[in-house]
Order: C-alpha cells, then structure tokens, then sequence
C-alpha cells in the first residue's frame, strides 16, 4: 500500500478536487453559526490527537481507486452517490460527512479520468463548503477550468493538496475538530462503498481482503464516536455497531518487510512491502460488504 508522508495531505488529495469555491457567506454562514452554537456540538469532545491517529490508519479513496483500476475493473458511474443527494443534507454535520463523500467520489472519477463529469461533483462540493465556511480555502474558478482537462489532473490535484492542508489548519485553530472529523469520515465511508461495491459484484479475493483491511480503522471509527456525547455521533455509533461487531470477527496477521521510498509526480511515496494475510470464517466478509453498503446507503443514499 501507498502512504504519502503528509497524513492530512494524503486523506484531503483522497478528495481531490472536492469543496470548491472563492469566498461565501449569506444564510449558510448564518445557519452555521446558530448551529455551531448548540450546546451539544463536540469541539471540546474531540481532540486533534485522536483524528491524527485516527488519520494514520486512513485507507485513502485514491489508494482503493487505484486497486480497482490496477485490477482491470471497469468505470462504473452507477456506484457513485447520486448527485441529487445533495438536497438530502440540512446540518453542517450531514454537510461535512457529504463533503468528504463527494470528495472520494471526485477521486474515483479522476482515476478513470471522467472529466466530463467531475465539474458536476465540483458544483456539489463548491455549494457544500460555502455552507460549513470553508469556500474561501479554493479557487473554484481555477479548478473548474483545470478538472476540463485530463491534462491538468496532476497539477490540479497538487492544487487542492495544498488548500484541504489550509483547510484542515484553519478548522483546528477555530475549534472544529469534528468537522475534520466527519470529511475524514464521508470520505472513508463513500471509498468503502466503492471497493465493498466492486468485491461484492467481482467476488475476487484482493478486493474481498481490502474490505477485511479496514477494521482497525473501523473499530478506532467507532471508538471515537462513542466518546462523544453528541447526538449525532452516538447514532453513527449505533449504526456503526454491527459493523464493527462483524470486524471482531476478522483477524489481520502481518508480515512485515523493509518499505521503500520512491517519488512519484514531485511527492514522496512510501511503498509498504509488507505482506497482510487476513482470516476470516466463511461468510463474515460477504457479511461486512452488505454492512457497509447499508450503512452508506442509510446516511448518504
């Protein structure tokens, strides 16, 4: 597996092009704002240490979209979250968690080089980030004209590595924690959707041990979402349960061998050389793919 050097870089090029836009305002910032307000938000909740470690365990979209492709599987659309969708998301909360959701859905197109598409996603997640105040961190104009060529993908993903960082640090000095939180989390669970998608129809045996990868992070999820005592992050929790309970069930033994380095488009790339052998009973993973399908499907769909 591939793991870029700058964690928050890593999971925010996962969303590639995701919240676009230059400055916003008017009634979402106001909306925010009262909402921000309520006193069962979780800033003081959810340290920035934990998402950090919880960062670390990140199995980025572009990494899974990047094992269907090595793999030969064919661009499919009809996995995407459904434009349309969008309506669907009232608090900053949803917003975040859809962000983070378009955003891997952004990374899948741009492997596959759908162009014709991807400004679409873009408009979604210019509109998303104008409400949560986060516009002002993306030259959307900029971005829009580059995603219109397959050409300009390396340098537009450069681009929007540098303003998710900016992002990130801005969320971390305003206290919003949690926000990075559920981007992290909407992008986690949309790239899950993708490859639980692709193994359930291939039922190939590389893509069935990327879903069974995934329990650390899962399980460290749910962790951090049972501590708070926010309402929004208690009924993730609950609906994370039987997934993480499936989880327990697959165990991940390791076999570790010197990394090396390489540097791929001007970024250092460590290449993980090590070996997973994952163990599992019959059906458990067929299980945690249609666990993971619905809750995807429940908070996103």
């Amino acid at each position: 597996m591939k793991r870029k050097i700058n964690l928050i870089g890593v999971v925010f090029t996962s969303l590639l092009i995701a919240s676009m836009q230059s400055c916003g305002g008017g009634e979402g910032e106001n909306s925010l704002e009262k909402e921000m307000m309520e006193p069962d938000e979780t800033s003081n909740e959810i340290s920035e240490e934990e998402i950090f470690n919880l960062i670390e365990t990140f199995p980025t979209p572009i990494e899974m979209a990047m094992v269907i492709k090595n793999a030969d599987y064919d661009f499919s659309a009809d996995i995407l979250l459904p434009a349309d969708s969008v309506e669907r998301f009232s608090t900053s909360y949803e917003k975040a968690t859809a962000m983070g959701a378009y955003g891997a859905d952004m990374g899948y197109l741009n492997i596959y080089n759908k162009v014709h598409i991807v400004p679409d996603y873009l408009k979604i997640t210019r509109s998303l980030a104008k409400d949560l105040d986060l516009d002002s961190f993306f030259d959307f104009h900029t971005m829009l004209e580059m995603a219109e060529n397959v050409d300009n993908i390396d340098s537009l993903i450069q681009m929007s590595t540098e303003s998710f960082n900016d992002m990130e640090a801005h969320l971390r000095e305003q206290g919003r924690d949690e926000i990075s939180l559920l981007i992290v989390f909407g992008t986690w669970l949309e790239g899950a959707y993708v490859i639980a998608e692709m193994a359930d129809r291939s039922k190939d045996p590389e893509m069935m041990n990327r879903v069974a990868e995934q329990k650390n992070f899962v399980i460290e999820l749910n962790r951090i979402f049972k501590s708070s005592s926010d309402s929004y992050f208690q009924e993730l929790a609950t609906n994370m349960k039987p997934l993480v309970d499936l989880y327990e069930n697959v165990e991940i033994e390791e076999i570790l061998k010197e990394p090396t380095i390489e540097e791929v488009d001007g970024s250092v790339i460590i290449i993980d050389n090590s070996e997973t052998i994952i163990h599992a009973e019959d059906g458990v993973i067929e299980k945690i793919i249609q666990g993971t399908k619905k809750i995807r499907n429940t908070l996103l769909k």
